[in-house]
């Protein structure tokens, strides 16, 4: 019987960083792409290009953008 399986390459949760930006928007605590993106390579959340834009784990996003909203207080 044949497994079938998500491609470990593309995490299920994926969205792009301009997408995140507006839903962070949405939680009182904006941040900018550049630092969203500083932040994801101080904290070890791996980030993808493609074209023209970033892609990242929506769930990695959310630990860093608590971090970040954390460690600004």
């Amino acid at each position: 019987m044949a497994i079938s399986f998500m491609s470990p390459i593309v995490p299920a949760d994926e969205i792009s960083l301009r997408d995140a930006l507006v839903l962070f928007e949405e939680t009182g605590h904006p941040i900018k792409m550049d630092t969203l993106v500083r932040q994801c390579r101080k904290r070890g959340a791996p980030l993808e290009r493609r074209g023209k834009h970033n892609y990242a784990s929506w769930t990695d996003l959310l630990k860093v953008h608590r971090d970040w909203v954390h460690s600004s207080r």
